[in-house]
């Protein structure tokens, strides 16, 4: 069966949550611990194992069977600027996804409840619980959050949209008792627990729970100026800040407390990152037995992407899915014969796997800046890209031509028409378009003049992340000069690309659009008053975010879109699924992100599993949102003896 008939016909038929009281799974009476830990109880370095777990333990069903202890779960990773593939693997959050994406389950919390208009939710934690270093969990650590990061503009200068009441003002969080914290809105909001799934600290945020009891030692309201200073000092900083970033990121900074299933016990930074299992856990198997059940997790250093599939393809790790190639999969499905390993596949919510982004808030060239909002420019270089060729050379003639909306059979899909919208491969199109613009000029290379004589050359920003994107860029280019638009390709580190964006340095980028099933949940790729900032345009962010006084005001048709989002946190699912096909309506017909291909298994689509290495489930969704593999319950992997 073909890769994306497969991915249609395992689609969720919907994900839309619904929203009920968090309930919890029949507790087991007797508690198991792996003999690593029941070594350091005989000799009084920890607790018995029902004094480190909650009252109430997360109880997490297991995909295959009741898994045994010990082992080590080889990973590769591409270095600092990989510190996803952690936050994917740990998925450290009150709550989360589950493995289908169709449904929110606890996780550090117990459960929650909603008052009947929605504005308020509690959010109650398991009692007893306790971090990696022993240390209670409790409200605290939430409300230290809340009052003491989220709250002071020196960490946080934008107010994320998932805490905005609809006046922009912030909403409430606070304390109703050691167990339970209370969020509070203006106004309703269906959708709390989707932004809480999400809020684990990934892609440069904070996380909405940190251990309080480290961090204060870091920050101004606890700790004198003079001895703060002297820690900044100390650490080579500039500000505290800084330092307060680098000791709360847990991939930097062992010494930092974590609530996750295994802890880092080596640096980012290192040749081998390593993680090692958190005696105080709070989740067991159905049996009883402490979770995780592997020892550790070892991240492998690899300086490209190529040395890492040979690496995979020599079955040199027990689970990977992060940077395998696409285009290796008929490698690696030859290979498995050999009973190294086994290959699944894992479906994603649609989009497309190649985009590109075109910022409409670009000021370093007015001139350029003007043309690239100019919806016609767009669609000219849009029907200007030979799709069926990128699919075949470069996907493997998996996927389909199509923008970055859902997949069919999603709730939230717009339809065909605009799935396919200015897809179609039309050269002469797109020249009449280019020449209506006032681009019929051009110089000895066939390059179009602008009304200044400057040639019109676009610069193309990548991140090698996926192999398919320089190919497909490469692509791009070569459509977009037969047509007479100069561009060239930039191949970026992520930190560097990502400082660029948010400072409004980039002309175009290529990213993947793999989010279009949660257009709701804080997706910067949607909503301009996101942070990270939105590409489409981040001076519209910076508008938003000072009522008017930086920055460029939006057009109605962003504006739109942002009345959207809000208007999705009062209503049900059935009124959701309305406005996300408006919203993706709006994003095609303005067309300010142009798709290439979707619907391959390009984003960890394609997983490398040792044959020993089980309770891996054979059909995971497969989402930035669902933090995948970390929503496979990652705590119950467990190898064979």
């Amino acid at each position: 069966m073909r890769f994306d008939r497969w991915l249609r016909s395992t689609m969720p038929v919907a994900l839309l949550l619904t929203v009920a009281a968090g309930t919890a799974a029949a507790q087991p009476t007797k508690f198991q611990e792996a003999p690593v830990l029941a070594e350091q109880v005989k000799a009084g370095k920890l607790p018995p194992v029902d004094k480190r777990l909650p009252a109430d333990p997360l109880v997490v069903p297991v995909a295959e069977r009741t898994g045994q202890y010990g082992g080590v779960w080889r990973r590769a990773f591409l270095g600092p600027a990989d510190a996803n593939n952690y936050i994917r693997v740990v998925y450290d959050a009150l709550v989360r996804f589950s493995p289908d994406g169709a449904k929110i389950e606890p996780k550090i919390a117990a459960g929650w409840e909603s008052s009947k208009d929605f504005r308020s939710w509690t959010i109650k934690l398991r009692q007893g619980a306790r971090w990696s270093d022993g240390a209670s969990f409790t409200a605290d650590d939430i409300v230290f959050w809340y009052q003491d990061v989220l709250l002071n503009k020196d960490l946080v200068p934008a107010l994320p949209s998932w805490m905005r009441n609809a006046d922009g003002t912030p909403a409430s969080v606070e304390k109703a008792s050691a167990t339970a914290v209370r969020w509070t809105y203006k106004q309703p909001n269906t959708l709390l627990l989707t932004a809480l799934a999400n809020q684990d600290g990934g892609d440069r945020t904070y996380a909405v729970f940190l251990p309080a009891h480290y961090l204060k030692r870091f920050h101004p309201t606890y700790t004198k100026k003079e001895e703060l200073d002297k820690l900044v000092a100390a650490a080579g900083f500039k500000t505290w800040t800084e330092l307060f970033a680098a000791r709360n990121a847990p991939p930097e900074n062992p010494e930092r407390p974590t609530m996750a299933a295994w802890a880092p016990a080596t640096r980012v930074s290192d040749q081998v990152f390593t993680l090692r299992r958190n005696p105080y856990f709070v989740g067991v198997d159905p049996s009883g037995n402490q979770l995780p059940y592997l020892d550790e997790v070892r991240f492998t250093f690899f300086a490209d992407i190529q040395a890492l599939n040979l690496a995979a393809i020599a079955g040199e790790f027990d689970m990977q899915e992060r940077h395998i190639q696409m285009t290796n999969y008929p490698v690696f499905k030859e290979t498995e014969k050999t009973g190294k390993y086994r290959v699944i596949t894992w479906p994603t919510f649609g989009g497309a796997d190649a985009v590109i982004m075109f910022n409409q808030t670009y000021k370093a060239d007015p001139e350029l800046g003007k043309l690239m909002a100019a919806k016609e420019f767009r669609i000219a270089l849009s029907e200007a890209i030979n799709r069926d060729q990128i699919k075949e050379s470069v996907f493997l003639g998996l996927g389909e031509p199509r923008q970055g909306v859902p997949s069919p059979g999603h709730p939230y899909f717009p339809g065909d028409q605009y799935a396919k919208k200015y897809t179609q491969y039309k050269p002469d199109e797109a020249n009449k378009l280019l020449d209506q613009l006032g681009l019929t000029r051009r110089d000895a290379e066939g390059i179009r003049l602008m009304p200044s004589g400057k040639r019109v050359v676009l610069e193309l920003s990548v991140v090698p992340a996926f192999a398919a994107w320089p190919d497909v860029a490469q692509l791009v280019a070569k459509d977009w000069e037969k047509v007479g638009v100069k561009t060239v390709v930039q191949l970026r580190e992520r930190a560097l690309h990502f400082k660029m964006r948010d400072n409004n340095e980039l002309m175009t980028e290529m990213w993947n659009e793999d989010t279009t099933g949660f257009p709701f949940t804080g997706n910067a790729k949607f909503d301009p008053r996101n942070s990270p900032i939105l590409t489409l345009g981040p001076l519209y962010g910076r508008w938003v975010q000072t009522r008017g006084a930086e920055g460029v005001e939006p057009p109605a048709s962003v504006k739109r879109i942002m009345e959207i989002v809000d208007q999705a946190k009062t209503v049900g699912p059935e009124q959701q699924a309305k406005l996300a096909q408006e919203l993706f309506r709006i994003w095609v017909d303005n067309l300010w992100e142009v798709g290439t291909v979707g619907l391959t298994p390009m984003v960890q689509g394609v997983v490398v599993t040792g044959t020993r290495f089980r309770n891996v489930p054979t059909t995971l969704g497969n989402d930035w949102p669902l933090r995948s593999p970390g929503n496979a319950r990652a705590e119950q992997f467990f190898f064979t003896k």
